[in-house]
């Protein structure tokens, strides 16, 4: 949980932050700033959970920050502490979705105070080993057996849960972060240790230029990204993925005549499309199109040497319902037409 105090008189900010620090809850960090600017500088550097500001500063006073506040951060919680002359003027922060107000001078036990009443609903950020241990354990193990599609559904159950226990990017992204480490040390305990994704587990933890670039829908994404860049990996490791690419090869040439799609064979292997597609180029050094039109073309190849076949024909028996399309393909793929080729074989 952090903190930032806005006032700009020292005393006061110096003062806030001693009783924040004396909470009975240790937060992460307890920050302060003298005005509006200065405040919005820490903001971008890493959002607060909840913000106390003073109303009125030089430079940015605290109802033009909490205006901006609520348009590019509305999950901070916001609360105001003002003199009794200027209380009338801080409710005007109602409209920027500020509902907390405290009159000065403020002691230790108001701020005290203020913290158990708004903490409570600010904490469904946490998950306890126990609520977590199902979800991750699945996750899990539809990675190690390369359940693709159990995967999916699981990471979406994973993340709208996660999502309803904060509306606060930075949190999301820790608890995800945190999500992500205990799956690789579960596939690690089987006997997959991947280095590379562990490193990327504490990226663009600070900084709200990620947060606002990307926002909580980015982060999740972020997440299903490295948990699929991990079942990539393994999935490449297996040789159970050689058997899989032998009987895509195998499809392909027996259905040579016709367009078949990416989808099509990924979902005859039973992996999403990006998924296979991904597999397929790294596999073969080209793409899932450009693969079987190799094919195709390779098919083609074989017929032409065959004298009583007409060219117009082999297009036909491949596939291609246009000459002109078939011979310019062709000649893309190697260099010569379909009829130049034929020559080259001794064949009028």
């Amino acid at each position: 949980m952090h903190i930032l105090i806005v006032d700009d008189e020292m005393i006061i900010r110096n003062g806030l932050k001693h009783m924040m620090t004396t909470y009975s809850k240790p937060f992460t960090s307890v920050r302060v700033a003298e005005n509006g600017e200065e405040a919005l500088a820490r903001i971008a550097e890493y959002p607060p959970n909840i913000l106390i500001t003073d109303i009125r500063m030089p430079k940015m006073d605290g109802l033009e920050l909490c205006k901006r506040i609520q348009k590019t951060y509305p999950y901070i919680r916001v609360v105001v502490i003002s003199g009794f002359a200027e209380f009338e003027y801080a409710k005007q922060c109602v409209a920027y979705g500020v509902k907390e107000y405290m009159l000065k001078p403020v002691v230790k036990a108001d701020i005290h105070e203020m913290l158990d009443r708004i903490l409570p609903a600010m904490e469904k950020g946490v998950v306890t080993p126990t609520q977590s241990k199902q979800w991750l354990d699945d996750i899990t193990e539809h990675i190690w057996q390369l359940r693709i599609e159990e995967l999916d559904k699981c990471l979406d159950e994973w993340l709208r849960y996660c999502a309803e226990r904060t509306d606060h990017p930075n949190q999301l992204r820790e608890l995800l972060n945190d999500s992500f480490q205990a799956v690789l040390d579960r596939l690690q305990a089987k006997g997959h240790n991947y280095s590379e994704a562990k490193t990327s587990t504490r990226t663009a933890e600070s900084g709200s230029g990620d947060t606002e670039k990307y926002g909580l829908s980015g982060i999740q994404e972020q997440f299903r990204h490295k948990i699929h860049t991990v079942t990539n990996e393994l999935a490449l490791r297996r040789d159970g993925f050689k058997d899989m690419m032998s009987e895509v090869k195998a499809y392909i040439e027996q259905n040579i005549a016709r367009e078949v799609t990416l989808e099509e064979v990924a979902n005859l292997v039973g992996l999403t499309p990006n998924y296979f597609s991904l597999y397929f180029k790294k596999t073969t050094g080209v793409t899932f199109i450009n693969y079987r039109i190799a094919k195709r073309i390779e098919f083609a190849e074989q017929l032409l040497a065959l004298p009583h076949y007409r060219i117009v024909d082999v297009a036909h028996e491949i596939g291609y319902e246009d000459y002109s399309h078939f011979a310019k393909t062709f000649r893309k793929v190697k260099g010569i037409t379909p009829t130049e080729y034929r020559s080259s074989l001794g064949i009028k």
